[in-house]
């Protein structure tokens, strides 16, 4: 049964505290979270600032090694940044227990540093309680908002199921816009960026979205539980 909840941190030596801390009405999200590697520290941001503005924050942001501006593909602003080892990230410890970063969007927090808010998913609640105990041995400020399970006829939802070449391919098509109407890339464009043919592409994504919605969407009703229950349920574990 997967567990799907959404999460509310922050951190004095997080991602983008300086940016976000300087600038409280910014708004950031994190476009494409793959989420895939532990250990990686580059990701991709939409700002709503104007590039003139946003420049000098991110060259005052001690959380950033590197950035970068790349091709904006709506009427916000896209950029390429690299984090240094030292900026506390939770992204890699999901990754590192076996689930996955839904979505990823800057929060205001009730007091300073500014943080972030993120769904996560995993395939059962010890992994998110692994990751929380972590927040807590960092120092990081946690709190779950909210907390819910699917459950497939038959079988767990489970993403594993997808080779590696099905997710990247997914998740590269995702980023670059080929699920959007209109469509903001092409097989082609993917090809090239993937290193292999247009056919190989077509058919990773065709054999990819197959199984994903044989193991996702034919969905129950959830379980009977009440689902207040479960969430004080695991809070209470995540809080012993």
């Amino acid at each position: 049964m997967a567990l799907i909840t959404e999460v509310r941190f922050a951190h004095e030596d997080g991602a983008l505290v300086d940016t976000l801390t300087t600038s409280p009405d910014l708004t950031v999200g994190v476009v494409g979270e793959r989420s895939t590697t532990p250990e990686q520290h580059v990701y991709f941001f939409r700002f709503d600032d104007e590039p003139d503005e946003l420049r000098p924050l991110l060259e005052d942001d001690r959380s950033v090694r590197n950035f970068e501006q790349v091709s904006a593909v709506d009427d916000r602003y896209l950029w390429r940044i690299e984090f240094g080892p030292e900026t506390k990230l939770l992204a890699p410890d999901v990754t590192e227990v076996g689930g996955f970063v839904l979505d990823a969007r800057s929060s205001p927090i009730p007091h300073p540093p500014r943080g972030w808010r993120e769904r996560w998913a995993f395939p059962d609640e010890s992994g998110l309680y692994d990751v929380w105990q972590r927040a807590r041995t960092d120092g990081f400020e946690f709190e779950m908002l909210d907390l819910s399970r699917q459950r497939r006829s038959g079988t767990d939802v489970d993403p594993a199921s997808l080779t590696d070449q099905q997710r990247t391919a997914l998740v590269t098509a995702y980023e670059r816009g080929y699920f959007r109407e209109p469509r903001e890339t092409s097989l082609e464009e993917l090809a090239a960026e993937l290193d292999i043919s247009p056919s190989a592409v077509n058919g990773r994504l065709r054999r990819g979205l197959k199984v994903l919605i044989e193991t996702a969407l034919v969905v129950d009703s959830p379980a009977p539980t009440d689902s207040r229950l479960q969430k004080r349920n695991v809070a209470n574990r995540l809080h012993r």
